[in-house]
């Protein structure tokens, strides 16, 4: 198996590359998974592979086919991605020139979510026209032995009238043409679109996968990659995402709602919380606690001795400083506490409720 640009995913390379060999591939897939997991890398592979010259499953990346895809310059490989509407005060070549420059620095990297932002700022859609131009080229002629190879990115995002003209090319396949479909969300596909592709799930990555990449790839502190990889919940996006600036400045925030929360005035702690809910949206709280739960998991750690085991080596001397001020903190139990009250927050109990008991709680477990 090859497929060098795709991070981990063995189980799905392995049926591709079977497919592949055994020359059984379906003319419609739908690759689908949690958002940076893989799903799109893999249907660029798939889209330079099945030309490659090399017959290298998932490209060479070297030959012109491989390259000339890279650069979407290959015709007989057409890129479909969710765009924003063109604004009234941008001209049509200026707004092509953004699309185009997106686009491009997102097949550099497609574990990112793809911004438009700050030039276009509309919801981004796959519209009918998109669909349109797509089936135009399907009557395009291609080399003998060349296969056309369409990529329709986040295909949850089309309008209702480009599924239904998709439906149309998904019935009636022409010849060595394949549709590599991606979404984070089967259940907002067209039922009818789901049943004409094969499924291929693709499944959360593997922290040590994870850390893997982002030590090789960006240059991390083997500490900093290992505890990036614990809070990403196996999307190598959300790694890249914290793996900026920002991070070091969330766990600070995390950590200063921790000392309120262990504040003994309950007026402070109650601060605390309401500063949490009036700064943060939901998601952002969760990952605040999931930053906790790692920083208990440390504390218990130390207090055994096992400093190997710690993720935030970087801030050893800031967890013994917490252990000397909370010297019968139960680690253990403000983990339970604090798993339990993201798993409220994502049941959608009442957020302040949720909160404020969990503050009282870490306080609880900070007093003998």
């Amino acid at each position: 198996m090859s497929f060098e640009s795709v991070i981990g995913q063995e189980r799905v390379k392995k049926i591709l590359t079977t497919s592949i060999q055994r020359k059984r591939l379906a003319h419609a897939y739908l690759f689908y998974g949690q958002p940076g997991v893989g799903a799109e890398a893999m249907a660029i592979a798939m889209g330079k592979g099945l030309n490659c010259e090399k017959g290298e499953p998932g490209g060479c990346g070297q030959c012109p086919p491989c390259q000339q895809v890279q650069s979407l310059d290959y015709p007989g490989f057409r890129l479909v991605l969710p765009v924003p509407s063109r604004p009234k005060t941008t001209k049509e070549d200026k707004y092509l020139d953004i699309l185009r420059s997106k686009a491009l620095a997102w097949m550099e990297n497609p574990y990112q979510e793809i911004s438009y932002s700050p030039e276009l700022t509309t919801l981004p859609l796959i519209g009918i026209d998109d669909i349109r131009s797509l089936k135009h080229d399907v009557i395009l002629k291609m080399a003998s032995g060349q296969y056309r190879v369409f990529c329709i990115i986040h295909a949850d995002r089309m309008t209702t009238s480009a599924a239904n003209s998709l439906l149309k090319l998904l019935e009636e396949p022409p010849e060595k043409t394949m549709l590599f479909l991606t979404t984070n969300n089967v259940s907002q596909l067209l039922p009818t679109i789901v049943s004409r592709c094969q499924k291929v799930r693709f499944d959360p990555l593997k922290d040590v996968v994870i850390e893997t990449s982002m030590v090789n790839g960006y240059a991390l502190e083997p500490e900093k990659a290992q505890f990036i990889a614990k809070m990403a919940g196996g999307s190598l996006q959300r790694a890249q995402e914290l793996a900026g600036e920002a991070f070091e400045q969330k766990r600070d925030e995390a950590l200063a709602y921790l000392a309120k929360a262990l504040d003994k005035e309950p007026l402070q702690r109650s601060a605390g919380t309401e500063e949490l809910i009036r700064n943060y949206d939901k998601a952002s709280i969760q990952e605040l606690l999931q930053i906790l739960i790692v920083w208990f998991r440390d504390a218990w750690q130390f207090k055994l001795d096992a400093h190997e085991h710690l993720i935030n080596r970087d801030r050893i001397s800031q967890i013994e400083r917490f252990l000397n001020k909370w010297p019968d903190f139960r680690a253990e139990q403000a983990i339970g506490r604090t798993e339990q009250s993201i798993d409220y927050i994502q049941k959608n109990v009442y957020l302040p409720l949720a909160l404020h008991t969990l503050s009282d709680d870490l306080y609880r477990c900070s007093i003998s």
